[in-house]
């Protein structure tokens, strides 16, 4: 377990020196919202289509371990082409061979950690804290030290990142099952399941929403004054480091009576976030809001994980993980492509207008989820049986 520990936070490094810049240093490098918005799109594209294959690679077949150490050495290597000034064209093969490797490490690395856990997965949260404090680290570092005009130094930063995450994952324990499951079959019974679909389409829309944050934070915020870019890498600091605080009491609120309120409880208040965000005007406003980043994400991402692997056969963990993953990724195509056209043409206000309709439509979904339970259990989607009516 301390493998996995060592893995969130080295990966997370690396992710948390370039995310929040990912949009501005591709303003720095001539693209307009409209351009970038495409090449940004193939990050979430990628969380869309590259992690259920992932996790049913590792499911049957390679393991979490090796697939870990060779994507995550791959995304070294495109993290440190991206760090020069490309063409367009290479500028687009270096993020899109990112997006793509990078987009199974977290997925598959949270299916290893549940499948480690068994019976102890309410802990899971403070395993996957370590994350949170390597991206709250390197986005402190990148805003105090600063990267430079174009940018580039962030991402040296997240190829040292990863670099080093990957020398971590040779000591992950493997995660292949040596069970013949019918994956196409159970994964069709778990989608014909009611709280399942309710849980896949609330967190789409759910993330339809966040993906403004994720993208076009950065670019809405810096018109405001007295932010700079050193201020957009601190904001999302401050983000980072409440969503640790609250981590260490989510195994607390999943063995709980409230546990089953808490997605809509993270909706509800994402939809006020983004709505405040879209108003804010000032700095002050800026860093107040940032502290409920710790439920809009940290709250909200825990509780999700718990719940898409609660019902999910050991033999799947890493293809339910995916497929997961597949959803925010959706999620995340819509806000990165009608992102950048509304930001572009109407501004950052009424793009996080639309983001916070979004959470609100989630809510709405997970709240009818919360009095639709589940009728089928892990062994019923191994034999890959229906719900029951």
């Amino acid at each position: 377990m301390n493998a996995l520990r060592l893995y969130y936070l080295t990966v997370y490094l690396g992710l948390g020196a370039v995310l929040p810049l990912l949009a501005l240093s591709m303003q720095a490098r001539g693209f307009r919202p409209t351009q970038y918005a495409w090449l940004m799109a193939t990050l979430p594209l990628s969380r869309l289509l590259a992690p259920p294959l992932w996790g049913a690679l590792a499911d049957k077949w390679l393991g979490t371990s090796l697939l870990l150490r060779v994507n995550t050495l791959i995304s070294a290597a495109s993290m440190a082409a991206l760090s020069q000034p490309l063409s367009f064209e290479l500028t687009v093969l270096a993020f899109v061979t990112w997006a793509f490797f990078s987009s199974s490490l977290v997925p598959l690395a949270e299916a290893g950690t549940y499948r480690l856990l068994g019976a102890r997965s309410a802990s899971f949260a403070h395993v996957r804290v370590f994350g949170s404090l390597g991206f709250g680290l390197s986005a402190i570092a990148v805003g105090v030290i600063g990267v430079g005009a174009d940018l580039g130094a962030a991402f040296w930063g997240g190829a040292a990142g990863y670099l080093a995450a990957a020398f971590v994952s040779a000591r992950i324990p493997k995660g292949s099952v040596a069970v013949a499951v019918p994956i196409f079959r159970a994964v069709l019974a778990l989608a014909r399941r009611r709280d399942v679909l309710l849980l896949w389409l609330g967190s789409t829309l759910y993330y339809a929403a966040h993906g403004a944050y994720d993208v076009y934070y950065g670019p809405h915020i810096r018109t405001i004054p007295g932010i700079t870019d050193r201020s957009v890498s601190l904001a999302w600091a401050l983000g980072v480091m409440a969503e640790i605080i609250v981590i260490m009491f989510v195994p607390r609120l999943l063995s709980g009576r409230v546990s089953q309120h808490l997605l809509v409880f993270s909706a509800v208040v994402s939809a006020l976030r983004w709505w405040f965000i879209a108003h804010a005007t000032t700095a002050a406003e800026v860093w107040l809001l940032q502290p409920l980043h710790a439920i809009t994400f940290g709250l909200w991402y825990l509780v999700f994980v718990h719940a898409n692997q609660q019902d999910s056969p050991l033999a799947l963990r890493a293809t339910v993980q995916g497929l997961g993953a597949a959803c925010l990724g959706l999620g995340s195509i819509l806000a990165t492509l009608l992102g950048g056209y509304v930001l572009e043409q109407f501004g950052g206000r009424v793009l996080f207008t639309c983001a916070s309709v979004s959470a609100c439509l989630s809510a709405l979904l997970y709240g009818i989820r919360t009095y639709a339970p589940a009728a089928t259990t892990s062994t019923d989607l191994l034999a890959g049986k229906p719900s029951q009516p």
